[in-house]
């Protein structure tokens, strides 16, 4: 069946033949004729340059492998050296463990001559690494650290002389060797230590963060981050990631590893452990606060990005929120202003977009409670967080596809600024229209529903929708070429509806659900979905004006038409999933220069890698026409 996504008229495909790309030397070029009542002059609605977020959280490699550079697991020792199925270190001779005398919390590992702790499956690059550990000792000892494979090693030697606390000793290494399978070993040659903090980076890391993967997220230019969840967020204690990162504690994940209250003693959880840390990976189970709220900052003015900082009002309380507020926008004068001015930062962080609370209406949530508790527990927070700072805008949780958001308008108008929708779209590996079809017909639900809240009431006409979460759901891959075209079919559709958008944060940013950067140990590329975000994010303009097609059964294009403030330059989004290419046709298109840059690929379901690009750019700086090509989406500037 035909329809038409705009109140514009759309004049009806027709079919051309002629050579002009696509599939062959000589292929089907389909002509579509673009809304002829398009104009600059005419109506107009912003777009808020935050719908082009993103979403970090602390699962699987997004953050530990992802973002953050730290080659050695369990740096912090968390579990007991050589502690079955939940160590990655492997002691021999005289290595202990200590619970009582550490510097992080966790266990110090106490080695005396001859002992010695390694842990191998690092990934090494011919290159300068940094590294450090922490030592008490009372004799002073011999320290030995080196990288190995197999025959071949790097080492640094270390003397420890005698101390009555833990100190920080520093090494570096030149690595002469590329390998996935590197073996890391501290030994000691004479006397004995308690060790504790451990750390292993490349040299050219940026404030612990990877460098290659930093190159890739300014690439991406996402305009705000929202952390740290997410699921995980209903377990965390922001306090625990502020100060010196190597006295931080390591803590369990709790809402992947559960809470020590489901358990039934020490060996029921500790056989848990063992079995979701094979599936998880040992970060996506034992959070060591190595990334942590500064760090996180450091990272948004790094990349030139606002902040959506998160409370946790699942196990957290409304005073660490309030807490929270104040160390990041709080005066020195304040008790954790001084905080942050201690740990570095005087000047107030001054973060405008906060959020409240993580998917609170699932029972798969840490503190979910039904809607009549939590309307309460929302405007506690809300209130408690604005006592501290007025001016801060405030993300509620919503789900208007229950009767949940509802509810929050009805007793929450007034303490929220935008609500939260989460979606994940079904994917359809089976046929790519029906898997661009599952993205948009779910989010144009979502956009109904808000609309009807809005209507019911009127006081509130003015809360718009943060969409916090996005992606296709059950992800098995990295971002597809198909999976970008979703996200293009998003974009268009948020766009089309910019005036109840704020913001909105793919999910996620690096690895985790089909991330729009994926890491390999040598090296960070760009997927589908980040792909599609940068051309948008850099290309499409500040306004949007009505416009659009109709969509053909065997084609169905989406484009959508936006406008700089000026009105001087016009860029179109545009999907086609199509193996064909199409000429589309308007009359703002004769009226000035052309230029299009295309995300395409050798197939629907492509994506890249450090050593394949299945997906690439293709421009035209100087093009006479507007064609879109085979399996792409486009980004047209027109400068009038």
């Amino acid at each position: 069946m035909k329809r038409f996504l705009t109140v514009a008229v759309c004049a009806a495909a027709m079919v051309a033949m002629c050579a002009c790309g696509g599939t062959g030397p000589v292929a089907e070029k389909y002509d579509l004729s673009l809304a002829a009542s398009v104009s600059v002059k005419g109506e107009r609605v912003g777009v808020s340059p935050l719908i082009y977020g993103q979403f970090i959280e602390h699962i699987e490699t997004c953050i530990y492998d992802g973002i953050w550079s730290e080659k050695v697991l369990d740096r912090k020792f968390y579990y007991e050296v050589g502690e079955s199925g939940l160590s990655p270190w492997t002691g021999t001779g005289a290595v202990t463990s200590d619970a009582q005398t550490t510097l992080s919390g966790g266990h110090a590992a106490s080695i005396a001559q001859g002992g010695q702790i390694s842990q191998k499956g690092l990934s090494v690059s011919a290159a300068e690494y940094t590294g450090y550990f922490w030592c008490k000792s009372s004799s002073g000892c011999t320290v030995n650290i080196s990288l190995s494979k197999g025959i071949e090693t790097v080492s640094a030697k270390v003397e420890v002389p005698a101390n009555s606390d833990f100190k920080k000793f520093e090494y570096a290494l030149n690595s002469g060797f590329k390998t996935t399978d590197a073996v890391y070993t501290l030994s000691v040659g004479k006397g004995e230590g308690l060790f504790d903090s451990l750390s292993l980076m490349p040299a050219d890391n940026i404030h612990g963060m990877r460098k290659d993967t930093l190159d890739k997220l300014k690439e991406l230019d996402a305009p705000l981050y929202r952390w740290p969840g997410g699921n995980f967020l209903s377990g965390y204690d922001w306090e625990d990631g502020v100060g010196d990162i190597d006295k931080r504690p390591s803590r369990r994940n709790l809402h992947y590893m559960g809470l020590e209250s489901d358990f039934m003693d020490e060996d029921s959880r500790i056989a848990s452990d063992i079995v979701k840390l094979r599936y998880l990976g040992f970060y996506g189970g034992i959070e060591p606060n190595d990334y942590g709220l500064d760090e996180f900052l450091y990272m948004c003015d790094y990349l030139g990005a606002e902040p959506l900082m998160m409370v946790n009002d699942g196990l957290g309380t409304k005073e660490e929120a309030a807490a929270q507020v104040e160390y990041c926008n709080g005066s020195v004068n304040t008790r954790y202003g001084r905080m942050r001015a201690d740990n570095g930062h005087a000047e107030p962080y001054k973060i405008r977009y906060w959020g409240i609370g993580n998917e609170m209406f699932g029972n798969w949530q840490l503190g979910n409670v039904p809607i009549s508790q939590y309307t309460v527990r929302h405007n506690e927070f809300a209130d408690a967080m604005r006592a501290i700072d007025g001016s801060i805008l405030i993300t509620a949780v919503g789900n208007n596809a229950s009767s949940w958001s509802d509810e929050m308008f009805e007793n929450c108008g007034d303490r929220m600024d935008t609500i939260a929708e989460h979606m994940y779209a079904l994917q359809d590996n089976t046929d790519v229209y029906t898997h661009l079809s599952n993205m948009r017909s779910n989010l144009q639900g979502r956009i109904a529903n808000h609309r009807r809240l809005q209507e019911r009431y009127p006081a509130y006409k003015d809360v718009k929708i943060a969409f916090t979460e996005y992606a296709y759901s059950e992800a098995t891959s990295a971002s597809r070429l198909k999976d970008g075209m979703g996200i293009g079919i998003f974009l268009n559709e948020v766009i089309r509806n910019a005036d109840v958008f704020e913001l909105c944060c793919y999910s996620s940013t690096v690895n985790a659900t089909q991330g729009c950067v994926t890491t390999e140990p040598f090296g960070a590329v760009l997927q589908g979905s980040g792909y599609v975000l940068m051309l948008y994010r850099k290309y499409m303009q500040e306004n949007f004006i009505p416009g659009g097609v109709r969509w053909d059964d065997d084609l169905q294009v989406d484009a959508v038409f936006t406008v700089s403030d000026d009105g001087k330059t016009v860029s179109v989004g545009v999907v086609n999933p199509s193996d064909k290419a199409v000429r589309l046709t308007n009359p703002l298109f004769g009226q000035g220069k052309i230029s299009r840059i295309s995300l395409t690929g050798d197939y629907y379901d492509s994506y890249n890698s450090t050593n394949r690009d299945e997906m690439y750019l293709t421009e035209a700086k100087r093009a006479k026409e507007v064609v879109a090509p085979a399996m792409s989406v486009s980004v047209f500037t027109i400068e009038l």
